[in-house]
């Protein structure tokens, strides 16, 4: 066992954010999930990162101002979409117990923990890895049931979505860093952020171009979180939130995007995108406060489409060699991809997955066993039919309940925060499922499907469970009936 640099600094801020507030430990949490290259404590062949490390301060600040744990575990009730979640988490846990050792030595695969510098097939056998991706899969459960607990109330609610934004600004301002050091040949400075033991790629260029990695280790798990943020933050600002805030940050992680040359990127703008301007074409704004800044924000984005293909059509009629670069890099990071050596290897990864799934009889190797390239094809491989099932209801309960039931005590802000973490979620799962090894989305999918999700459980809330008030974001004295201690609340 041994603690870096980046885990005393990670100690030193979660301690001192649990003692001040649960929202600035969420604070803390979302910012140190961006260290997707580092190591904060290491136990043998496994690396903790910031980001779990400060999830353990998180889900202590939430405890000591939520009436202790029951509080916190409701969102996991019975029929709510954190139930689901349990369910896939003891599903896991199982089979990366057991299902690696009924099938050892029976099926090649791509392990997640290769012995070797490279990745090639190897037999089926039960490794580290089984337990320690089970661990990652178990604190998105955490990370769901706390954050859903936390922003119960319209207040919080915003303080919780308060904290992605900065998320949004310190990634952009690492980018920056990362960015400045490489162009000086002073890139080891961030070694202190870069310094867990898997492969770390953030010298590629592209074109002639520094590929954009942040703070992770390579150009497309950079992407996979950047477009989440982007959508959380370009959905507020469309809804009129902290608008010069969030539309700053907009414009800035897209840029990092582009730069970042990243297929994962790509595609996960191009579907969230098109959908987002498909939607708007046909939705109009509700007569609320924020009303006249949504309505104009709605304007400004549905003009771009138009705007940017009339511009676009005069550039090229004026001076054609215009579009060369531009139809080269889309050549080179999406037509192309499939037919270059990364496109080739990965494709491999994922045929050995879906040939384990079906070599397994459906039930998949076990949490943490197959290496693949994409979310929906490693679900199949490591959690079977049955993971696929829950994780399926799961999606299906964030992303398509119907929420005029549930949000009657919300305010308009806080309804906003809800649909841009549904948006960030739903961005987070294209870019998955275009390329990911694991079956893991992510601390900051599951922040946003926390706060998407906040409300589902407060309408089943017990009255001997209501939370005092020990602090100064915890639930006001509850008085009167059941529908009048939740008043203020959103549900």
């Amino acid at each position: 066992m041994g603690i870096e640099l980046i885990g005393l600094i990670t100690v030193a801020l979660g301690g001192f954010a649990m003692l001040r507030s649960s929202a600035m430990a969420l604070t803390v949490l979302c910012c140190m999930g961006l260290l997707g290259a580092a190591s904060a404590m290491a136990f043998g062949g496994a690396n903790i990162t910031p980001g779990h490390l400060s999830l353990g301060f998180f889900v202590l600040a939430v405890i000591v101002r939520r009436d202790g744990i029951g509080y916190a575990t409701l969102p996991m009730q019975r029929g709510g979409p954190g139930f689901v979640l349990l369910l896939l988490c003891l599903w896991g846990l199982v089979s990366g117990m057991f299902l690696p050792r009924l099938f050892a030595g029976e099926l090649m695969v791509f392990p997640m923990t290769p012995d070797f510098k490279f990745i090639i097939e190897e037999p089926l056998y039960p490794s580290g890895s089984n337990f320690n991706h089970a661990v990652y899969f178990m604190s998105g459960l955490f990370v769901f049931s706390f954050v859903a607990s936390m922003a119960r109330t319209n207040e919080m609610m915003k303080k919780a979505g308060g904290a992605l934004i900065i998320a949004g600004v310190v990634n952009l301002v690492i980018v920056l860093v990362d960015t400045v050091t490489f162009a000086v040949g002073a890139s080891a400075m961030l070694d202190f952020i870069r310094n867990a033991d898997y492969s770390q790629i953030f010298y590629h260029k592209f074109m002639g171009v520094k590929r954009v990695t942040g703070s992770f280790p390579e150009a497309s798990a950079f992407a996979a979180v950047a477009v989440g943020l982007f959508a959380y933050n370009f959905r507020l600002w469309r809804g009129g939130v902290r608008t010069r805030m969030t539309g700053w940050v907009t414009i800035g992680t897209l840029a990092a995007i582009l730069f970042s040359f990243s297929t994962t990127g790509y595609i996960a703008l191009i579907v969230y995108l098109t959908i987002a301007y498909s939607s708007l074409l046909i939705r109009s704004d509700r007569n609320t406060p924020y009303a006249m800044r949504s309505s104009t924000n709605r304007a400004i984005f549905l003009s771009l489409g138009p705007l940017l293909v009339l511009a676009g059509a005069t550039a090229v009629a004026i001076k054609p060699d215009l579009i060369s670069p531009i139809v080269d890099t889309f050549d080179a990071s999406i037509t192309n991809k499939l037919g270059s050596a990364s496109g080739v290897e990965r494709t491999s990864w994922n045929m050995v997955g879906l040939r384990a799934f079906f070599e397994t009889f459906g039930l998949g190797a076990g949490i943490g066993s197959v290496r693949t390239s994409s979310f929906l094809v490693g679900v199949l491989a490591n959690l079977g039919i049955i993971g696929a099932v829950f994780f399926t209801v799961f999606l299906a309960r964030l992303f398509l309940v119907d929420r005029s039931a549930r949000s009657g005590l919300a305010d308009n802000e806080s309804r906003q925060y809800a649909a841009a973490a549904r948006a960030g979620c739903f961005t987070i799962f294209v870019a998955s499922a275009v390329s990911s090894s694991s079956v893991d989305l992510g601390i900051h999918f599951f922040v946003m499907a926390g706060l998407a999700c906040a409300s589902l459980f407060y309408r089943r809330v017990p009255a001997d469970v209501v939370a005092p008030n020990v602090e100064q974001d915890a639930v006001p004295p509850a008085s009167g009936t059941i529908s009048a201690r939740m008043r203020g609340h959103f549900s």
